[in-house]
């Protein structure tokens, strides 16, 4: 028995270490960008949200950007989902897509830069030099 509780006074030693250890060396916050690229006149609508915090429905003009930066968080996996509209009535939207995914282990100072385009949604990690790639095509509602 008190071998028992000195595994488990070991294992929860080991557990809380982590979580200072987590906290002690923060890192740079991570961030979801998306931009207007449709074209003048063109708006874009938007929803973003996670288990934590919803970004209320909202417009950008052509070549307006909104930016959201979170930080991953040690307890729950960070997932952060999103959705966009766009045309008369709002009659084309995408596909409610994860936007970002939290790793297996922290990451710091990632960047999903989003573009809307006319034939639909491209993706650049971490604006690296490839050119974007496409990642969801528009559905047209009645």
């Amino acid at each position: 028995m008190n071998h028992f509780m000195i595994l488990m006074f070991v294992i929860g030693m080991f557990f809380g270490m982590n979580v200072v250890a987590f906290d002690m060396f923060p890192c740079p916050y991570n961030e979801i960008i998306i931009e207007n690229s449709l074209g003048p006149g063109r708006v874009l609508q938007y929803h973003c949200f996670s288990r934590d915090d919803n970004i209320a429905v909202a417009n950008l003009q052509f070549k307006e950007t909104k930016s959201i930066k979170f930080g991953d968080k040690i307890t729950k996996r960070t997932i952060w989902k999103c959705r966009l509209k766009h045309g008369l009535n709002m009659r084309y939207s995408s596909p409610e897509f994860i936007a970002y995914r939290m790793g297996s282990v922290r990451r710091c100072g990632q960047t999903r830069y989003y573009y809307a385009k006319t034939d639909g949604i491209y993706l650049n990690k971490n604006q690296s030099r490839p050119p974007p790639i496409f990642k969801h095509a528009w559905n047209k509602t009645k």
